[in-house]
């Protein structure tokens, strides 16, 4: 299992996100999730801000919004 982020929740996050059939490419700073619609985001490596956690779920929430 490739590790993602140094955040717990934010790799349990991408694995769960992969098994919906997002996909991930390896990036020069960041990894990327990228949804089914082929919408981006970045995954934060190592994450600093306490609202980091809070705010990577929220995109995926809005991204898989839009898949639907």
């Amino acid at each position: 299992m490739k590790k993602f982020s140094t955040d717990k929740l934010i790799n349990e996050l991408v694995h769960q996100c992969l098994k919906n059939g997002w996909r991930w490419r390896s990036g020069k700073k960041h990894d990327i999730l990228i949804a089914p619609n082929n919408r981006r985001m970045a995954i934060p490596s190592s994450p600093s801000d306490m609202r980091a956690r809070h705010n990577f779920q929220r995109d995926i929430r809005a991204l898989s919004a839009e898949n639907r």
